[in-house]
Formats: structure tokens, sequence, C-alpha cells
């Protein structure tokens, strides 16, 4: 299945943003002390593979923590928690404490297509950020997440 031109993943690729010297281009990574090294460099190449195939503009801070799952507000269980500043003056991009961050949840008994889908629906709210259409109803399309999981195992083969 190949990703739609409509697709946020595709449109954050061509959006012009204004983006300061102090913030860095791609992601900045962080693991839990427990979450096992083979998975930790699954992880690293499958970061690698996004910031040399896909356009990162803003630093992305991502914590791997090992956990079944994330406690939203309301009390839910989440895959992932996205956080995303509100920003002044899109599409320019000043602070560096205005940047998004995501939380997700590993543990050993998740495939890693499985760690991988709630990563890829992370990615893709952050590029609903970064074409300015994330709110907190925004849900990624479960077709495109599968779509992008494919071209990175395909790629891996």
């Amino acid at each position: 299945m190949n990703i739609s031109q409509n697709s946020i993943w595709v449109r954050a690729q061509t959006v012009d943003l204004s983006v300061s010297e102090e913030i860095q281009p791609g992601f900045n990574i962080g693991f839990d002390k427990k979450i096992p090294e083979t998975l930790k460099s699954e992880l690293c190449a499958f970061v690698e593979w996004i910031e040399n195939n896909y356009r990162v503009p803003i630093t992305f801070w991502v914590d791997f923590e090992y956990k079944k799952y994330l406690i939203r507000r309301d009390g839910k269980h989440a895959g992932y928690l996205f956080y995303w500043p509100d920003v002044d003056s899109y599409p320019e991009f000043k602070d560096p404490a205005k940047i998004p961050s995501l939380r997700l949840p590993v543990r050993e008994k998740l495939t890693i297509e499985e760690i991988l889908t709630s990563f890829i629906g992370a990615i893709m709210c952050y590029y609903a950020w970064i074409c300015n259409e994330m709110n907190d109803s925004y849900d990624p399309v479960e077709s495109e997440v599968d779509a992008l999981l494919q071209e990175y195992l395909c790629a891996r083969i």
C-alpha cells in the first residue's frame, strides 16, 4: 500500500517553515534503562531510516519508557502520549522550549511492529503539528500508519 499524496506525512514534507538555528532538525531520543539493547538498536535503526528518508524539521523529543501503557489525563490507557506546544506565530519557530515531545511505552512482549505502529502514529501527530492541523481530536489514519510500517519493513530487507 502506498502513502496517499494527501497524507499528513506527505504534506508535512513540503511545509515552508521558518526555524531558528537554535532548534535542530531530527529526533532526540532517550531510553528507559530497562529496555533491552536489541530493542534500542531496532528503534534507533527506524529513527535513522526516518531521518534519512523524510524531513524532520523541528527537534522531536522522544522518550521510550519501559511500561505496558501510559495513562492520559482523563485516566484512559494510551499507546503513546504526544505533547505539542501552542506556538505564537505559525509557521515561525523560534523558541527551543516550544517543541513537541513524545512518551512511548515499550515492553518486551510487544513485537517491534506493534511498537513501530504506535511510534508511526505519534510521528503523524508531529507532522499534523508541523502542518498546523493538530488538535485534541486528531487521530492518525490507520491505513497510512500501516503503509509507512510496510515501507520501512520492505526497506529493511
